[in-house]
């Protein structure tokens, strides 16, 4: 009889820190194993767990080689028939990159969960050991099957297109701002409210590394010189984190108008936290003005989350067209 696996893979952050003599944390020192042994886990638990230390780096370090390092390990786990699901511990400042990278490029066979921590382990109150728990709990229960990538913080579930990192140092450090969480975990039971519909995951050669593309923040004032500035640095697409309903100030569409015309992708998002960019106001500068330009608008994703999107569709096998993909990619929700 084949004994059921759950891995446990660790790269870092909060959740593995240790103290200094200064009295700071040193992000990403435990290993696994060392983290591990200190979680209490369920009685009812049957499954193996299996841990393996892949990075030991705080989570600003997070490369997009180290995305598809992930990547590879979860493809290989998702393969072996023994492995019931898989848990990422991570740093909190890039943990929903991670997440959704992850998210739009594994097959979603088994589950795949991620956790951190606000407080390190050393720390009175840490939330680590049981953020751990809960997401061991929720990777292993058939209730987590087809869900895709998930996050697990601070006892509550949430998709990976929709969380967002909403506070610095509080436990509820992540919220999904324009849906709501899915549910929530307390114990052994397991709450969901809702299902994320996702999209066809994107394949990417497992040998091709992730292009550059850059985040352009819109703001008063802002100089369109850095649009040129990004793409001689070698930009292979832009996302524009624009204001309110898609705007920039109106020197940049000339510059968004070239970068297109020379081949790289403009892609527009919202700044805001909730609601969707729209073409409803005409100005220099309005979305009208970027989307006669020639960019790409696109809904309900943040700049962070939609330049992976793009990196990803740029690196992938995948022929169709670029805007049309990546609208699918965006159009995942939660129901």
């Amino acid at each position: 009889m084949t004994t059921s696996k759950l891995v446990v893979l660790t790269t870092g952050g909060t959740i593995a820190s240790s103290q200094t003599d200064s009295g700071r944390h040193r992000s990403g020192a435990l290993q696994g194993e060392s983290l591990l042994s200190q979680v209490s886990l369920s009685q009812g638990l049957t499954a193996e767990i299996e841990v393996r230390s892949v990075l030991q780096k705080p989570s600003n370090a997070i490369s997009l080689d180290d995305l598809m390092l992930l990547r590879q390990q979860c493809l290989a786990l998702c393969e072996s028939p023994e492995v019931i699901g898989i848990v990422i511990t991570h740093g909190t400042d890039t943990l929903e990159e991670t997440a959704y990278f992850l998210d739009i490029t594994l097959p979603g066979r088994i589950p795949v969960v991620l956790t951190g921590s606000q407080r390190a382990p050393h720390e009175p109150g840490t939330d680590a050991f049981r953020n751990i728990a809960d997401a061991i709990q929720l990777a292993a229960s058939p209730q987590a099957h087809g869900l895709g990538t998930l996050v697990l913080f601070n006892q509550t579930l949430f998709a990976a297109r929709q969380v967002r990192k909403v506070n610095t140092f509080q436990l509820e450090g992540f919220a999904a701002p324009e849906t709501g969480p899915l549910g929530y975990i307390d114990g052994t039971r397991i709450h969901l409210a809702a299902n994320p519909i996702r999209p066809q995951p994107v394949s990417v050669p497992l040998a091709e590394a992730l292009p550059r593309v850059d985040i352009l923040p819109a703001y008063l004032g802002a100089a369109p010189d850095m649009i040129e500035a990004a793409i001689e640095r070698g930009s292979q697409g832009l996302i524009v984190d624009a204001l309110g309903r898609g705007h920039v100030p109106p020197t940049w569409p000339d510059h968004i108008a070239k970068a297109v015309a020379d081949g790289t992708p403009v892609v527009i998002v919202s700044s805001c936290h909730r609601g969707p960019i729209e073409t409803v106001y005409e100005f220099d500068g309005s979305l009208c003005d970027l989307v006669a330009a020639g960019a790409i608008p696109l809904q309900d994703l943040s700049a962070r989350k939609a330049r992976l999107a793009l990196a990803v569709l740029l690196a992938s096998a995948s022929s169709g067209p670029l805007e049309a993909s990546l609208k699918s990619l965006a159009s995942a929700s939660a129901a």
